[in-house]
């Protein structure tokens, strides 16, 4: 079976495998709703100056390029972005560390609070038009047209990168960046895909892959979504009712456990107050959470976030399939583990060949 193959660059210089010695860890996180994150702990040894110097010194220059690089059976996630803390642990009698924390490309997005007005675009035009001017590579659904200027104008009042992601939660969308192979980083602003094909299978439980598996079901999860609002010179109100099941991932769906109405303000701005309701009432349906941690070697698959998966070995009310919500890859010299957190929106197995849930 083949092993992860591990590149760490450390600004723009790719560390060789003999200064590696000293590695102790590295972790790398990316998550649906969080920015993808690195931390490195090397050993430290004091020199004669009584200095405590490591590969990592470069590092500690606020905002420094760190990538990470993860590659195993054609699969591969990379990490690209700056360093943000470092901290020591200094023992003169013990092993001595460095650990330092990088954070993606979403801190130049994050760095400066700015008033903009956006007179008569559609939210995604605006999410396009910040990654662009960012530099990056943009991935963007399409939301519905903006205003009338001479009506009303969206007022960014924040950072980049907290806009974008007001912008994401109010169709129900994620927002996040994702480095290729390259280091070509794209920003994403679109729905959640979590019907898409999975990226491969998990054998939980007595499937081998992972022993413990702890899953939490918010029986109550869901709601039912009614929205109305007046639209400026229109006569009547546009209602909008949207139960959030229509992309069940299962048979028996934790949609419309409750209700929800939005007072106009709620939606204020929207256009599609369908697709708003929507967007909100499909997000509030991911009940079922399933943490587990599994052995690379073992499963042979490099999971990545954002993307869906196929669980078996839990039987047919939790068997099927999940989205990937997090992923934390904790590799050594030695091993690879990864530690992951999916969500569901249904209960049932689903998705499965003629050989059933297993």
């Amino acid at each position: 079976m083949a092993t992860t193959r591990m590149l760490l660059e450390i600004d723009g210089t790719e560390a060789d495998r003999d200064t590696l010695d000293a590695l102790i860890e590295v972790r790398a996180e990316e998550a649906t709703d969080e920015a993808d994150a690195a931390l490195v702990t090397m050993r430290v040894d004091p020199d004669a100056s009584g200095g405590w110097p490591s590969l990592l010194d470069p590092l500690v220059t606020p905002r420094t390029p760190l990538a990470v690089r993860l590659e195993r059976d054609g699969r591969s996630y990379r990490f690209d972005g700056y360093s943000a803390r470092a901290v020591w642990d200094l023992d003169a009698e013990g092993r001595s560390t460095l650990t330092v924390l990088a954070i993606d490309r979403s801190l130049d997005l994050d760095r400066e609070e700015k008033a903009v007005a956006w007179p008569g675009q559609r939210d995604s035009a605006m999410a396009e038009t910040i990654f662009t001017e960012h530099k990056l590579r943009a991935e963007v659904a399409s939301t519905p047209a903006g205003f009338d200027p001479d009506v009303h104008t969206v007022m960014q009042r924040g950072t980049d990168w907290s806009f974008v992601r007001e912008l994401a939660v109010k169709w129900g969308y994620v927002a996040y960046l994702e480095a290729d192979d390259g280091g070509q980083v794209t920003g994403h602003f679109h729905p959640p895909a979590p019907l898409a094909e999975p990226q491969g299978e998990l054998a939980l439980g007595f499937g081998g892959d992972a022993h413990r598996a702890q899953i939490r079901v918010d029986l109550l999860a869901g709601r039912r979504v009614i929205a109305r609002r007046t639209p400026p010179l229109a006569a009547a109100a546009v209602t909008a009712d949207a139960a959030g099941d229509d992309e069940a991932m299962a048979e028996v769906s934790l949609s419309a456990r409750a209700t929800e109405l939005l007072a106009p303000q709620d939606v204020a701005g929207e256009v599609d107050v369908r697709q708003a309701a929507t967007g909100r009432a499909r997000h509030s349906a991911y009940g079922v959470t399933l943490t587990a941690a599994v052995d690379t070697d073992r499963t042979g698959l490099l999971l990545r976030a954002r993307r869906t998966v196929l669980v078996r070995g839990l039987g047919p009310v939790l068997s099927g399939g999940y989205l990937v919500d997090r992923v934390r890859h904790v590799v050594t010299l030695e091993a690879h583990r990864q530690e992951v957190t999916l969500r569901r929106n249904a209960l049932g197995a689903t998705g499965f060949g003629p050989g059933g849930p297993g």
